[in-house]
């Protein structure tokens, strides 16, 4: 069977190749920071009240990292160390030059060529739809992951199936645009870890950022727009367990999985 990887490689090779204005991901300006930052801020707050921990307790791994916007994220949240990783060098030769105080490894993530329960905290936003298989690539983070998983992906639902693509083309290189969902996420892990002592949190959650950049720049943008944003997120949360489009799973560890294999 042909997975796809290497076209997938190749292809993203290409997309970083042509691109190094990646300065949006540094950007200082209250509402743009907001954006970028709200869903890994919603999802390391909730693992750190979980495991009542501080983010500088925890070493990091970011797959499918791009060139590092979600790593720099981490890093200015004081987690231990940071390394992100991407299947494309040219990505991650962007992150060197981008973040010095990220860490970085060119990885295949539905095969991650380290060992078992090499880092704290594995984490994914956006990433797992773009591979050729994505339940592999979570299981791959399980594997990886000493302490837990954080996983930031579609959504699937109404909202999804009325207004979400179904295939995403890069350079054409078409992938199926896979969503998740509570019962996804859960049966993925359970099925994995068996009876390994864990705790599973599946957030729903809406992101609609292009748009709301749009309505905060209306506003004034900076810290006006951002008060606006936040306002319309505090309200559509109120829906966002009947029609958010985003999902957020978090994996906690309770145990080693090696304690438990046969």
């Amino acid at each position: 069977m042909n997975t796809g990887v290497e076209k997938q490689k190749e292809t993203f090779e290409d997309i970083y190749s042509k691109s190094n204005n990646w300065s949006y991901w540094d950007d200082t300006d209250p509402l743009t920071r907001y954006l970028l930052d709200r869903r890994l801020q919603i999802g390391v707050k909730h693992l750190m009240k979980i495991t009542n921990s501080l983010p500088q307790d925890w070493d990091v791994l970011v797959i499918c990292g791009g060139v590092g916007g979600e790593g720099t994220i981490l890093a200015n949240m004081g987690f231990r160390s940071v390394t992100v990783s991407d299947i494309s060098e040219n990505a991650i030769q962007g992150c060197e030059l981008r973040d010095s105080r990220l860490q970085t490894k060119v990885m295949n993530a539905e095969n991650l060529d380290i060992p078992d329960e090499s880092y704290d905290l594995v984490l994914v936003q956006d990433g797992l739809h773009h591979l050729p298989r994505p339940v592999l690539g979570l299981t791959e983070m399980i594997r990886v992951a000493g302490r837990a998983v954080i996983m930031i992906e579609p959504h699937a639902g109404i909202v999804a199936n009325l207004l979400g693509m179904e295939w995403e083309d890069h350079g054409g290189v078409v992938n199926y645009v896979f969503r998740w969902n509570k019962l996804m996420f859960e049966q993925t892990v359970k099925s994995y870890v068996l009876q390994v002592p864990c705790q599973i949190e599946v957030i729903r959650l809406w992101n609609h950022n292009l748009v709301m950049d749009k309505v905060g720049k209306i506003f004034g943008g900076a810290q006006r727009g951002k008060v606006v944003v936040q306002l319309c997120y505090s309200l559509l949360d109120l829906f966002a367990g009947w029609l958010g489009n985003t999902t957020l799973g978090l994996f906690i560890k309770n145990s080693p999985l090696e304690n438990h294999k046969q």
